[in-house]
């Protein structure tokens, strides 16, 4: 077993305790998502709270990477993948995500 694959089952296992569903694509997934970072949007009449989310997907469990623009729901609410970090070294694919 490489280094690679024990980090891999390692994820699955803390996925399998901490991670919450999300669906993007159609599906439901299992996905950590981290604590918002707010910022505030100049809107008319105002500043306008905005939140976005770094999302964590493990590699894995998807068929087709997520691609810039898809939305995602967390809680049912959607979000516009908005960046993404795709370390081919990584079991991870994380995604930056903003409410839509």
């Amino acid at each position: 077993m490489t280094r690679y694959d024990e980090i891999a089952t390692d994820l699955a296992e803390v996925f399998d305790d901490i991670a919450q569903q999300i669906i993007w694509n159609g599906a439901t997934h299992q996905a950590v998502v981290a604590d918002p970072s707010v910022s505030l949007d100049l809107q008319s009449g105002g500043f306008l709270p905005q939140a976005d989310f770094v999302v964590k997907l493990r590699r894995a469990a998807l068929s087709t990477l997520p691609a810039l623009g898809q939305l995602l729901a967390i809680q049912g609410t959607p979000y516009q993948i908005s960046g993404i970090t795709d370390k081919p070294t990584s079991p991870l694919i994380v995604l930056q995500v903003s409410r839509s």
